[in-house]
């Protein structure tokens, strides 16, 4: 644990919250800035687990549809004025097995692109009567208190071994078989509270995509191989028939009579898929209600069992990769291992366009693909979009391939979907595309103020900054979405403590926000007391912040928000700790004592500063964003409750 993000929290007794009355001056005085800066958008990205847990209903793993991420995100877009969540990737995971440990691989960014992975589904929510009472609340409490390792660690770990296990036998795999043989039970007995759930469960069987079916077909007969001791998911070793299930190497009828082999063991993958829609379908619907879009992440890859699904779209031996310079020692390559598609099945007749009767089997997987995603979402980041456009791959030799002829065939294949999906004519801005790095600039050019781009600061030496962007790159404001760092990236406290990158940001930062350098302390003791290594880096974070609000779309990581050092995933490499940071179920109070330190983002501050920045000097505004930032960083009550209670 380090120092700044968690164990100091445990030690502190002081800090400031605003009082309820403070909250109302101060929040017109920040929407008051925000209209003054003619910002348009504030994202915020979320991976599931990186949202705390309830009291009580901590089992390893937490996700957006859990209870106690409304009343969260809630507390965040309170101080932040955030609109919009950009989700990390909530698919199913992948597993590995070994005949004897059927291990999920974390990375979220390792699923599948049709499906909701059984990781979203809380658990908790089964305990409600809509979901007919499936679970006993007694049932979560002893998941959250049978806990058998550091239950400090795990307010801001996440432990894929408890609520996942190594032969998904970790808590929510219990839970959910728990759930469907409830369900089971209770259709045997007739019972009333059951019959709603039985008719969606129900409709959604007739009315889900054949994708989602295969998976469930996949992840059955998996289990059948791991229970024999076998290679489990790895399908290329699975007998004829069922490597090749579908296959036209496959007839029909023997197809069909492994299907009704399948049938019972595949449904209950298919109703903890309906259970992970229909959570993920409320959730929606309720941050919608709050003025919040939910925003998915499109993964560029496919999963092995997505391969197995659809055989005829994917190239033998070649892989999607990356070409990176900086990579000798794999010959320019970043070897991804995904499987690659067979871009000459896009289109039956490459002389009739890009129709929707014209798709080839390719073609007809990725219109699946966006529209799925866009029937789930308000929007869609677009992972690594340049490999749509100017597609690399690469064989086992290590020989790279650049694919001619793609262009923007994917992009019109995006809009059809798009308008099958929602019924309405295709919005560019429902589109987030990704072109960070090398073999990009053609995409840039078929999509530069057309989609909105992503960047990030955290890259000095790419002159990824909004002034940069708009004067030398040709951006106009609006069309890209910028923040300070990204889940790839370390974190904002860790870039802070590194001498060489702060003096190679400074440059840049000086020039974007000019006078405002001038008003980057606090007035404030806790402020001033600090060593003066300890200011310059605070005064970096706040710097690094404050930039991002010069432009009219900005992003920042949960993590960042609350000033944690921990990182979201170190880029390219395996490490216990990716993808495990999360905020603890006392968020409130961790956010106002983190802030009172010195760390997490002081919105106020960052305000006043993008203000001067831009020459905007309405004194009132500024001056109550100045004051808001100094109560946000000094020693006080530690919740607005108390805050009430002190002030009145």
């Amino acid at each position: 644990m380090k120092v700044n993000s968690i164990n100091s929290y445990n030690n502190i007794s002081f800090q400031r919250a605003f009082s309820t009355k403070e909250k109302e001056k101060y929040s017109k005085a920040m929407k008051d800035a925000r209209e003054q800066l003619g910002l348009e958008e504030t994202s915020v990205i979320v991976f599931g687990f990186n949202s705390p847990s309830g009291k009580g209903e901590n089992y390893g793993l937490s996700s957006m549809n859990s209870r106690a991420f409304l009343p969260f995100i809630n507390f965040v877009k309170e101080n932040s004025s955030v609109s919009k969540i950009q989700a990390g990737p909530e698919s199913n995971l992948d597993y590995y097995s070994n005949g004897k440990t059927y291990m999920p691989v974390t990375s979220p960014y390792s699923g599948t692109t049709f499906t909701l992975g059984i990781q979203t589904i809380a658990l908790e929510k089964l305990t409600e009567e809509k979901y007919g009472s499936l679970l006993d609340e007694n049932f979560i409490k002893s998941l959250d208190e049978n806990y058998p390792k550091s239950k400090d660690i795990r307010e801001y770990k996440t432990d894929y071994d408890y609520a996942l296990g190594n032969n998904k036998n970790g808590a929510v795999f219990q839970g959910l078989r728990k759930a469907y043989q409830n369900f089971q039970e209770k259709i045997q007995r007739n019972d009333p509270s059951i019959k709603g759930l039985q008719i969606e469960f129900e409709a959604f069987k007739k009315n889900i995509p054949l994708e989602i079916k295969k998976e469930a077909y996949f992840d059955a007969i998996a289990d059948e191989y791991h229970q024999m001791g076998k290679c489990g998911s790895d399908w290329k070793n699975w007998n004829f028939t069922d490597k090749f299930l579908f296959s036209d190497r496959v007839s029909e009828n023997e197809r069909q009579k492994r299907l009704d082999e399948l049938s019972g063991s595949a449904e209950f993958y298919l109703f903890s898929q309906f259970l992970a829609q229909k959570q993920h379908s409320e959730t929606k619907k309720e941050l919608n209600e709050k003025g919040i879009k939910l925003f998915g992440d499109c993964l560029v890859c496919f999963s092995p069992k997505e391969v197995w699904a659809n055989p005829s779209c994917f190239l033998e031996n070649y892989y999607t990769g990356g070409i990176d310079p900086f990579c000798p020692e794999t010959n320019n390559i970043q070897p991804w291992g995904s499987p690659a598609l067979d871009y000459s099945k896009l289109l039956i007749d490459e002389n009739k366009g890009v129709e929707k009767e014209n798709l080839g089997a390719t073609g007809k997987l990725l219109y699946q693909k966006f529209k799925t995603f866009m029937q789930n979402y308000d929007g869609v980041r677009m992972d690594a979009f340049w490999q749509y456009v100017t597609p690399f791959i690469y064989n086992d030799d290590l020989e790279g391939v650049n694919v001619k002829g793609v262009d923007n065939k994917i992009l019109d294949i995006m809009n059809i979907a798009s308008n099958d999906a929602t019924g309405k004519k295709p919005n560019p801005n429902s589109f987030v595309l990704e072109l960070i790095g090398f073999n990009t600039e053609r995409g840039k050019e078929l999509t530069k103020n057309i989609y909105p781009h992503v960047y990030s600061t955290a890259y000095a030496e790419y002159n990824e900054n909004p002034r940069e962007l708009i004067q030398n790159q040709g951006y106009k404001d609006g069309k890209f979405i910028i923040g300070a760092t990204s889940h790839d990236n370390d974190s904002l406290v860790n870039m802070s403590r590194n001498k060489e990158r702060r003096q190679a940001h400074i440059p840049i930062l000086a020039t974007t926000l000019n006078k405002a350098l001038c008003a980057i302390g606090y007035n404030v003791k806790e402020y001033k007391e600090q060593t003066e290594t300890s200011k310059k880096e605070e005064d970096f974070r706040t710097a690094k912040i404050a930039e991002i609000f010069t432009t009219k779309k900005q992003y920042f990581t949960l993590p960042d928000f609350f000033g944690m050092e921990e990182r979201i995933n170190i880029s390219g490499k395996s490490d216990k700790n990716n993808w495990t940071v999360k905020a603890p179920i006392d968020y409130e109070r961790f956010y106002y004592t983190q802030l009172s330190k010195g760390y997490g983002i002081n919105f106020p501050k960052a305000y006043q500063l993008a203000l001067i920045s831009k020459g905007v000097n309405k004194g009132e505004t500024l001056n109550l964003l100045s004051e808001a930032a100094d109560i946000l960083r000094s020693d006080g009550p530690m919740t607005t409750k108390e805050a009430d209670e002190l002030f009145g």
